[in-house]
């Protein structure tokens, strides 16, 4: 999906990205990938997937993270998705020059795909398993949510996942992502598309703008992955899927972003597993008091194990 504006706003009005952590959480490495780990009680986990070319630095991840370690003595993993990039990935990430001084990651050469989120889901899971978590929550914000419910959907399910909770993750619409492109860059999406389709998948392309990116470079292969009609980027599509685990899809009622999560969800709203919560007030950051009542709803899921 394309939220410029929802995003420029964002970058312009606020710190959304902190330089540094809560003082108890410490960087974690595995397989050439970084998170952040917050402490808790137990052997309970919950993974916290942040948004569309964001980091795990971002509010909304470091206050519900910090919330759900220090208010409920839950163990929280957030990831920072390499995005294919050496300065985000292992120890550099506490160095790197484009980690956490800005929201979004456009200073970087495009190779990732969307699938990329999900692959690397499945590594911290193995990472939290092999720690000794036997109940771990997958969840996420945004575009990361929508990637968990893919990893959810498309791998073999491990018997230490017991949940997945998506904030502000609903539907991906070819048609709207189309509209967005030519109102964003004033060019037409499918023809790019069309030509990307004849260059060899790591070759860079000439295109105006990628995701929230102008004049950015981008290969063929991840420019496809991005725009080409996809069920796997729609969350609701994915848990359709995913009926052997409880589901948490929580929204806001003042999401600009994600308009209408529940009507996302509609055709699957009686799914036994899955649990649908709007959040009255709450916009797409769930900013202030309303982080409060998402690390609530996720501690309930965890209680509930």
């Amino acid at each position: 999906m394309q939220w410029s504006n929802l995003i420029r706003g964002a970058v312009a009005t606020l710190s959304v990205m902190l330089s540094s952590a809560s003082a108890s959480q410490e960087v974690v490495t595995y397989k050439q990938l970084a998170a952040d780990l917050y402490p808790g009680e137990g052997d309970t986990a919950v993974l916290l997937l942040h948004g569309t070319l964001a980091h795990n630095r971002m509010e909304i991840i470091t206050t519900l993270s910090t919330l759900l370690s220090e208010d409920f003595g839950i163990t929280v993993l957030a990831p920072n998705l390499s995005l294919n990039d050496t300065k985000r990935m292992g120890d550099a990430v506490q160095t790197s020059t484009k980690g956490y001084d800005r929201l979004l990651a456009c200073d970087l050469d495009h190779t990732h795909t969307y699938m990329d989120g999900a692959k690397e889901v499945s590594l911290w899971v193995e990472y939290l398993s092999a720690k000794g978590f036997d109940n771990i929550v997958v969840s996420g914000h945004s575009r990361g949510g929508r990637q968990v419910s893919a990893y959810l959907a498309e791998y073999p399910r491990v018997q230490a996942v017991k949940a997945g909770v998506l904030i502000a993750s609903g539907m991906s619409r070819d048609e709207q992502n189309q509209e967005n492109y030519k109102k964003d860059s004033g060019i037409d999406l499918q023809p790019l598309l069309a030509k990307a389709a004849t260059q060899s998948p790591d070759q860079f392309i000439d295109v105006p703008r990628f995701i929230y990116c102008d004049n950015p470079r981008v290969t063929a292969e991840a420019f496809i992955a991005e725009y080409a009609e996809d069920p796997v980027h729609s969350a609701p599509l994915n848990i359709a899927k995913v009926k052997d685990i409880p589901i948490l899809a929580i929204g806001g009622t003042e999401d600009t972003a994600v308009s209408d999560l529940e009507g996302d969800f509609a055709n699957i709203a009686n799914q036994s597993n899955l649990t649908i919560e709007m959040i009255d007030g709450a916009d797409h950051f769930f900013r202030d008091l309303y982080a409060d009542d998402v690390a609530s709803l996720i501690a309930d899921v965890v209680e509930g194990l």
